[in-house]
């Protein structure tokens, strides 16, 4: 813990919080850029908190009033897709404390779900604490089931403090089922007849003319109802009721489908955006799933008369890596672990 700034400090005091082990330790011991009292690296962008220690001449005990071994950085506004390998430079690699500081009212968010708000990355060494008392937020799940982004990952053994709020990115909708949707085609066609043949039943009778290709021809006399089905294609007799020689006029009707796609579902919540809804498919195709919000999978795509829908996207994770993680939470946390 940090030197007290007012009050008697000692040797122990100094011992305890730059030395290890119980020996003798005297002010040489202890300027900074030694082996106990660290300088930073040129790349190392927290602060010394040891920064009052001088590095050569004369030192005392003021000069170690509030200082502290180790190298801190504050946010103290809103950043993207943070490593923590970044902040300290060269010095993250050294077996030195270090800590992260989320000032509140400020967020740290991920721009895709292949990074996270903020990630203590490997090859980490000393004690590293973050204190979120801001907010970190994964990114949105892409629409048509993409899954949510994390918040927070860890890849090596650090403490986690949480003040404010950490939430994972909601997962997009699932894209809604194809469908399709048939018409009537009718074709009216001239053909010559060759053959006569004799319709009767308990329902219709009347005097048929099959013409050329199966068309079937009206004749005189043949008012009934009267169809034929080949190749695909229904065929009936046509409204007139009285022949030219030789020639009559036939009519021949199918059932024509068109396909149609489903709606896209909505994006899932995520940093600098809201979720979004699913959108409307084609006729009889599905409507697209909502996307989810913060911490929350998006709703399946609805299925339509040829599909079904597919699918929503997952959530994110709030914290993944928490087998490294020793975790204190005091706020609120959207979304789950792994």
């Amino acid at each position: 813990m940090p030197i007290a700034a007012s009050g008697a400090v000692s040797f122990s005091d100094l011992r305890s919080e730059f030395a290890s082990g119980s020996g003798a330790v005297s002010f040489s011991d202890l300027y900074r850029g030694g082996s106990n009292v660290l300088a930073k690296a040129a790349n190392n962008t927290g602060i010394n908190l040891a920064a009052s220690v001088p590095t050569t001449g004369s030192i005392n005990f003021t000069n170690f009033r509030g200082a502290a071994k180790g190298f801190r950085f504050i946010y103290a506004s809103g950043a993207t897709n943070q490593n923590a390998s970044a902040l300290f430079g060269d010095d993250y690699a050294v077996n030195y404390p270090k800590e992260i500081v989320i000032n509140s009212g400020v967020e740290l968010g991920a721009t895709s779900t292949s990074e996270e708000a903020l990630q203590i990355n490997s090859g980490g060494a000393g004690t590293i604490t973050i204190t979120n008392n801001g907010t970190l937020s994964g990114a949105g799940g892409a629409a048509n089931s993409g899954a949510g982004g994390d918040a927070f990952e860890a890849n090596v053994a650090c403490i986690l403090i949480n003040n404010g709020t950490i939430r994972a990115g909601g997962g997009g909708g699932g894209k809604g089922g194809n469908g399709n949707y048939g018409t009537l085609q009718k074709q009216y066609q001239n053909s010559y007849w060759y053959k006569y043949t004799r319709f009767c039943n308990s329902y219709n009778s009347g005097e048929l003319w099959w013409g050329s290709g199966n068309m079937i021809l009206s004749s005189r006399n043949c008012d009934c109802g009267c169809s034929r089905s080949t190749g695909g294609w229904l065929y009936k007799r046509s409204d007139r009721t009285s022949c030219s020689c030789g020639q009559n006029e036939a009519m021949r009707q199918r059932t024509v489908y068109t396909n149609t796609t489903g709606g896209n579902g909505g994006r899932g919540q995520g940093y600098n955006h809201g979720s979004a809804g699913g959108s409307n498919g084609g006729t009889n195709a599905g409507r697209g799933g909502n996307g989810g919000g913060y911490g929350s999978s998006g709703a399946n795509g609805a299925g339509g008369n040829v599909s079904g829908g597919s699918g929503a996207g997952a959530a994110g994770k709030y914290i993944r890596g928490l087998g490294n993680v020793t975790f204190t939470n005091n706020g609120t946390v959207q979304g789950g672990t792994a």
